[in-house]
């Protein structure tokens, strides 16, 4: 396992990878929609669709550090920066993310897990997933979504401990009201700057309908290879898969999130610091061979019957 010092040398959040991350996603962004502007035509736009729910799921992965505190050292910053840049353009709040992910690393696919409603019951036969995948692909999942993340109030399951809160995320909070004013600014920034240069309807084409269906589905895949069809286990390395494969997680799990052990292990370490502590894990026998994965299809071959 890793040492106290190498595990606290590994948690200091980074202000300058963090700001990279964020350019990064952004631009990335900013880039597939200019290329479906100038290059209009069924290709191009259905590339840009795939890519900018990618793009959206990377979004995604710096809020879920945000939520551990991971993205800037100062609590403000951390909460604020997460909320407005990586959790409002997507109708999420990082701070209701937070309690219910929290309470998910205290025991994954325990009866407290709040991940249950995604992970829970594999595995499942090929009809099940495939109306899984569906509904993602027709957005019934992301209203689901939605009313999770805005309406759903966290409760405690019976013998569940209570959270023990990290400092970090004892700044200040955004309120719900807060969070739906910025998602409606940060979306109709979006909005306003597709309006100013005369496509507007690719905020809809190229921004809400990847959320809703591609994303989806990707965050689907992601999710039940991290744990699903594993028993509750004290021992989080015996219920959690690492995937290696660096082209599929470039779509499936950005930022290094697929070190998903090592996440689990040392929930304080931030994103780009995982592959290392993988690397160090590895090389003292400390991670269970049979939970490292080649690819998400040997996850799903587990998973889908």
């Amino acid at each position: 396992m890793l040492t106290v010092e190498e595990v606290r040398n590994f948690s200091k959040p980074s202000t300058i990878h963090t700001m990279k991350a964020l350019a990064f996603d952004w631009g990335g962004i900013a880039a597939l929609l200019a290329l479906a502007i100038y290059f209009p035509n069924p290709a191009v736009y259905f590339f840009c669709f795939i890519f900018i729910a990618r793009q959206q799921l990377a979004l995604a992965i710096l809020m879920h550090d945000g939520a551990h505190g991971r993205l800037f050292a100062s609590p403000f910053w951390n909460n604020y920066v997460g909320q407005i840049l990586t959790a409002s353009p997507l109708f999420i709040s990082m701070g209701f993310y937070r309690r219910l992910h929290l309470r998910h690393h205290l025991d994954p696919l325990a009866p407290g897990d709040p991940d249950l409603s995604l992970i829970g019951g594999y595995p499942v036969n090929g009809k099940s997933f495939l109306r899984k995948i569906l509904r993602d692909f027709l957005g019934v999942s992301f209203f689901k979504f939605f009313a999770y993340f805005f309406f759903m109030k966290p409760r405690r399951h019976e013998g569940t401990p209570p959270l023990k809160v990290p400092r970090a995320d004892r700044g200040p909070q955004l309120g719900l009201q807060s969070v739906l004013l910025w998602s409606v600014i940060m979306n109709g920034i979006l909005f306003s700057g597709l309006y100013l240069v005369g496509h507007p309807l690719l905020y809809i084409t190229l921004w809400m309908l990847p959320m809703m269906s591609p994303l989806q589905i990707l965050l689907r895949i992601r999710g039940i290879t991290e744990h699903a069809g594993y028993a509750p286990n004290k021992d989080q390395r015996l219920n959690t898969r690492t995937v290696l494969n660096p082209l599929q997680t470039f779509f499936f799990a950005p930022h290094h999130v697929n070190y998903h052990i090592e996440h689990h292990l040392y929930p304080s370490i931030p994103c780009q610091n995982l592959r290392q502590a993988h690397h160090l894990l590895k090389e003292r026998h400390s991670l269970p061979e049979a939970n490292i994965f080649r690819s998400y299809r040997q996850g799903l071959n587990q998973l889908v019957a």
